[in-house]
């Protein structure tokens, strides 16, 4: 107001800044006159006092609204500035926690894997499978510790509790199972305790791991919310105090003269300036509020990314435990077939034969088509080049010849190798494997996930073939079929034991081939050894249902038949030399010459009750057949068995 004072008593004063109107001043009296005629140049600095006076006065009224303006610019630039800072500083903060939290998980989902590959793999890579583990529970432990030094709230404090509580009792329970399968070799036990007391205690773990992460989440929220909530109170407090000061430089401005002119120009044009600052400053709050918009959907995309990870990973982890419960390769085959559905639209699975010279198909899921086999292996392009092959609408990849022409548009070839040999190929026909819109992380996602259930398919069948064979090796004989001596002696033993439950006999033959080492010494080995196959082929055909042939040794079989008396194990032996008699055998185009056999036959009760006993009567039996001139067989015990010749 003393301003106003002094703007209203400007017009009547002097202007002119070298003698001044004595004219103009009503209000002057006598007195005044005279002084200033007496003293011109003192009236002359009065005036110009005056003029300095109001000057200076209107100066800093107009001085005042311009600092003002231009404080709360700056004040409200700062405050922004300032809260855009802080937000952020506070959202890197938790996506640094988030990303530790998530670095954490796939700590847990690879030791998850190496857990599920202890149960798979060899003792060899057992030790770098666990330096691997114990390298990710040191990490899981420093990243426990940087989470509590960084923890801020109670809250953040609890979960990291739960955590360390819950990852306790999974260690201790998990490294009990890993001393059961590794040092105590106790794989049985150690599936069953992993199954009933681990595994919801690792889905605990990884609970806790999630309410973690969900609690950051929700701390970023809580944060842009709060950041939103503050940068709106700036704007509306400096966009006030603005008005404000308009409003009063304006009332100065009504009462301000020509002379300050140019000063009002330049308050106009601070006005305008900060005008501009503050469009400037909405729009990098509206710019900074998108970012972080952008960001926190890019991070819920993240999240949900993970998520679906997470439950693939459970899924492949659950078909691993189902495919090492199954016993036979049509139990795999038909739970390999049901898992795939789940994740592929169609698709076929081809395993090679035995002699790995043709492609079968083994199944087909889902509608898409599948041509009918077999096919010559390098019919596919995925075992050419021993990776996937993946044909897509623009792509240059060629179509597999065992693929249909309609899955030209969208179609994967994936190798199935285990152990280092090719077992098959996994034909996959699914038109999210060539989303375009979906982007390329997601098609690549889908080509990890089929790899990872194309190797864990071939693991399992691989061990399942190899379980086979090793079965088949130790109870076969690999050149003749027939069951091999050890086999022999446990079927022996049961058959005693179940004879002498039910008071049956039971009869052994033991067969031996006439001057077998003269045949070798003049056809050869190799010929000698289609002699053995063609005579163990013989014994297959002839004996019963119920009868064990074997491969005693060398050129000796041995043949087990139960429920039947020496009588009848007596005949069914000539029947056998007989045949054996009439055995033609061609080699390279030449019929070898006929060959005899001398049989020995001992039974149950009559030569022992035991197996031991029972095969050295039936032997002795055999060389006394041999002495006495071979091509004949002998009853141990007897010169001559009732009712049959000698």
């Amino acid at each position: 107001m003393a301003c106003h004072a002094e703007d209203a008593l400007a017009p009547a004063k002097p202007r002119e800044s070298s003698i001044p109107d004595m004219s103009v001043s009503p209000v002057a009296g006598s007195e005044r006159a005279a002084d200033i005629a007496d003293h011109p140049m003192q009236a002359i600095r009065r005036a110009a006092q005056a003029d300095w006076r109001l000057a200076s006065r209107l100066g800093v009224c107009f001085a005042v609204p311009i600092v003002i303006m231009m404080g709360v610019g700056y004040w409200a630039s700062n405050r922004v500035l300032s809260v855009d800072h802080a937000v952020d500083r506070q959202i890197d903060s938790r996506l640094t926690k988030l990303e530790t939290v998530h670095g954490a998980v796939r700590y847990c989902n690879e030791n998850d894997l190496i857990t599920t590959r202890l149960f798979l793999d060899k003792d060899a890579s057992r030790k770098e499978v666990l330096t691997r583990r114990d390298e990710n529970s040191r990490r899981l432990t420093e990243i426990l510790q940087q989470l509590e030094a960084q923890s801020d709230s109670e809250k953040e404090r609890q979960l990291l509790r739960a955590i360390k509580e819950a990852r306790a009792t999974f260690l201790k329970d998990h490294s009990y199972v890993l001393q059961m399968l590794l040092q105590e070799n106790n794989p049985l036990k150690a599936q069953g305790i992993m199954l009933r007391q681990v595994m919801p205690e690792l889905y605990t773990y990884h609970l806790a791991w999630d309410d973690l992460a969900s609690f950051e989440m929700e701390q970023i929220k809580v944060i842009n919310q709060q950041g939103e909530a503050i940068d709106q109170t700036t704007r509306r407090v400096a966009l006030t105090i603005v008005w404000l000061a308009a409003l009063f430089a304006a009332g100065i401005g009504a009462f301000a003269t020509s002379r300050i002119v140019a000063d009002a120009k330049d308050r106009a044009r601070m006005q305008e300036e900060l005008r501009t600052l503050n469009a400037m400053l909405e729009r990098r709050v509206a710019q900074r509020t998108e970012e972080l918009a952008r960001a926190q959907d890019q991070l819920r995309e993240s999240l949900n990314e993970t998520q679906a990870y997470t439950r693939e990973i459970e899924a492949i982890n659950e078909l691993v435990k189902l495919l090492q419960s199954c016993l036979t390769l049509d139990e795999a085959r038909k739970l390999a077939a049901r898992v795939l559905q789940q994740f592929f639209a169609a698709g076929s699975l081809l395993l090679l034969n035995s002699s790995r010279n043709l492609l079968d198909v083994a199944f087909t899921w889902g509608n898409g088509e599948s041509k009918a086999g077999p096919f010559p292996p390098e019919s596919c392009w995925a075992l050419r080049k021993g990776e996937h092959h993946l044909v897509q609408p623009r792509g240059f990849n060629l179509i597999c010849e065992h693929s249909a022409d309609s899955a030209a548009a969208c179609h994967l070839c994936l190798p199935m190798i285990a152990q280092g040999d090719a077992l098959g190929v996994l034909s996959i026909d699914d038109s999210t494997l060539c989303d375009c819109v979906a982007g390329a992380h997601v098609v690549q996602r889908r080509l990890r996930l089929a790899e990872t259930l194309s190797e864990q398919i071939a693991l399992a069948f691989a061990n399942l073939q190899l379980r086979d064979t090793l079965k088949y090796q130790s109870l076969r004989d690999a050149l003749t079929g027939l069951f091999n001596r050890r086999h022999m002696e446990d079927s022996l033993e049961r058959e005693l034991l179940r004879a002498a439950r039910s008071q049956t006999p039971v009869t052994v033959l033991m067969i031996d081939i006439d001057h077998f080492k003269r045949f070798n010494d003049v056809y050869g080995h190799e010929a000698g050894d289609l002699l053995l196959r063609e005579l163990g082929a013989m014994l297959r055909l002839q004996v019963r249902g119920g009868d064990i042939s074997c491969r005693y040794g060398g050129e000796e079989f041995l043949l087990i038949m139960a429920e039947t008396n020496l009588e009848a194990g007596h005949q069914r032996a000539e029947s056998i030399r007989q045949q054996v008699t009439a055995l033609q055998v061609r080699y390279h185009g030449e019929t070898l010459r006929k060959i005899t056999v001398s049989i020995g036959v001992a039974g149950f009760p009559v030569n022992g009750d035991s197996a031991g006993t029972i095969v050295k009567a039936a032997d002795e039996a055999l060389y006394r057949a041999k002495r006495e001139g071979r091509d004949q067989v002998v009853v141990a015990g007897k010169q001559e068995v009732p009712g049959i010749g000698s």
